[in-house]
């Protein structure tokens, strides 16, 4: 959940998503529409879609027991080198090294040359052979890492490396992602009570959800007479490095789609949505 997402965030929803599962076996029987509308709010829901699969394979595979070694765990959707040792290290207290970037810094800066990610991960096992907390280490790594060597303003007078560091004292300028600025137009159709959605959108951050119409999906949008457009409401909104102005329309008119769905307003609330629909609709 934190990949990308801050950690306020993840801790208003870590504790409502572990009521609804808890362990393994609570995802039996269940949807995947189940997970995403707990997971609703923060975003990459390729996340949620993995840890499904995820799931779904260590059940039937594992026998709802998550696996413990590299190979295993690399085989399951959306687990990658990191991901597998930070399970390995922290989890199971295994030899194993997670290097995020922060930690990568850290030791560069402490060596005083870049180095790759491959070569730090066999420094690391070379020099801590037999070493009794995997666990505490990688996690005083990462605290350490993050929170002293900062990107740009890193805390030199309070670091325990700074007489042999050396990149003590430098400067360090942070380089900013560029945003991507776009206008994206979203077009709410109202039938009585009812609102309608597509499943095959052209805007292609949430296709795995039920979608607002966009001006992106010209065929949609080209059988809508002007008259019966009304502009409601804009808002700027961020999506990775895209930061959208987000213009929202109320269309008085009602057409057929072939793969929408017309979903009453009381029934809106339940669905897995991410947040910019919602706020797009309720906001």
């Amino acid at each position: 959940m934190l990949q990308q997402t801050t950690v306020p965030t993840v801790e208003n929803k870590i504790q409502i998503f572990l009521k609804k599962f808890p362990n393994f076996q609570s995802f039996k029987r269940k949807k995947l529409e189940d997970v995403m509308s707990v997971w609703s709010g923060l975003g990459y829901y390729n996340r949620a879609i993995n840890l499904f699969k995820s799931i779904e394979i260590i059940n039937l595979k594992y026998g709802g027991t998550l696996p413990k070694t590299k190979i295993e765990l690399i085989g399951l959707p959306g687990i990658g080198k990191y991901t597998a040792n930070a399970i390995l290290a922290i989890g199971f207290n295994k030899k194993a090294f997670p290097i995020d970037v922060n930690i990568k810094r850290l030791i560069s800066r402490i060596i005083g040359s870049n180095i790759n990610e491959n070569d730090l991960e066999l420094l690391l096992e070379n020099l801590f052979i037999n070493k009794k907390s995997y666990r505490k280490f990688s996690e005083s790594m990462m605290d350490y890492s993050s929170s002293i060597c900062l990107k740009s303003k890193p805390k030199c007078s309070e670091c325990i490396f700074r007489n042999f560091c050396k990149s003590a004292n430098n400067t360090f300028v942070s380089i900013q992602s560029k945003k991507n600025f776009k206008d994206i137009n979203f077009y709410i159709f109202k039938k009585v009570n009812k609102i309608l959605f597509i499943n095959n959108p052209t805007f292609n951050f949430y296709k795995s959800f039920l979608h607002l119409p966009s001006n992106l999906d010209k065929e949609i949008i080209s059988k809508v007479k002007k008259i019966n457009i009304q502009k409601i409401k804009s808002f700027n909104y961020s999506i990775t490095n895209n930061l959208f102005k987000v213009n929202v329309f109320q269309v008085r008119q009602s057409i057929n789609i072939e793969g929408s769905s017309w979903i009453s307003l009381n029934s809106i609330k339940s669905l897995p949505m991410p947040t910019l629909f919602k706020k797009v609709l309720f906001n």
